[in-house]
């Protein structure tokens, strides 16, 4: 067979075989898979807070000269770290035992270094109305006494005692009253240099600043008031 006719048909028998050849489906694309995002980390100054109690070692209970008589403790102690702080404090009474109790509070996501914070503070407790006898403190753990040797309750305030005319004249021209105060409706009220409070009615207006008037030097530093 010549050349050329060999060539021909060698071509012609490849175009049959690649016509009769199953096709090739292209292999599917991978799907690209997006990444879920991850919950953010805390971040700092989250507002999360602990609660606690503050250390106390020691408390002082300092007892005022007034009446009602007021009670102070001074407590003396340590918090755990500079990041904490005190939070307030509740008092409660059980019997004869007063509970004072400090808290404390400190930001969970603060760092801070690891020294104690010594604290020294003061509070006021809650005595008034309390009968005589002796009373316990208990700070946070730590105790100490007090006592009321009388009950720490103000007496009721008396009310004037009333005097005649005639009584009232004797006792301002003594020099025992201090201040003469009237009122329109005839009513003097006299107090005493030593405190004591007496009312009466004088007959017209004005009569017990003419009876002081007469009094003279005795009368000379009482203080006069009117409506």
């Amino acid at each position: 067979m010549p050349r050329r006719g060999l060539f021909a048909t060698l071509f012609a028998m490849a175009l049959i075989g690649a016509a009769c050849a199953p096709a090739v489906t292209p292999p599917a694309p991978t799907p690209t898979v997006k990444p879920t995002p991850s919950a953010e980390p805390a971040q700092p100054g989250s507002g999360k807070v602990i609660s606690g109690l503050a250390t106390v070692e020691s408390i002082t209970l300092i007892m005022l000269e007034s009446f009602p008589v007021q009670v102070r403790v001074t407590a003396i102690g340590y918090l755990p770290d500079p990041c904490t702080k005190i939070s307030g404090t509740e008092q409660t009474m059980e019997g004869d035992i007063i509970y004072l109790k400090i808290t404390t509070s400190r930001q969970v996501d603060v760092m801070c270094i690891q020294v104690l914070a010594p604290f020294e503070e003061t509070y006021p407790l809650d005595v008034a109305g309390l009968p005589a006898g002796t009373y316990t403190v208990d700070v946070n753990g730590v105790t100490d006494t007090f006592t009321l040797d009388v009950d720490n309750v103000l007496p009721p305030e008396a009310s004037p005692m009333t005097l005649s005319w005639p009584e009232a004249e004797q006792m301002i021209l003594s020099g025992e009253v201090q201040q003469v105060a009237q009122t329109h409706a005839l009513a003097v009220y006299l107090t005493l240099k030593d405190g004591r409070e007496f009312v009466t009615k004088e007959p017209s207006i004005d009569e017990v600043f003419r009876l002081v008037e007469r009094c003279g030097e005795k009368c000379t530093g009482i203080a006069l008031a009117t409506e």
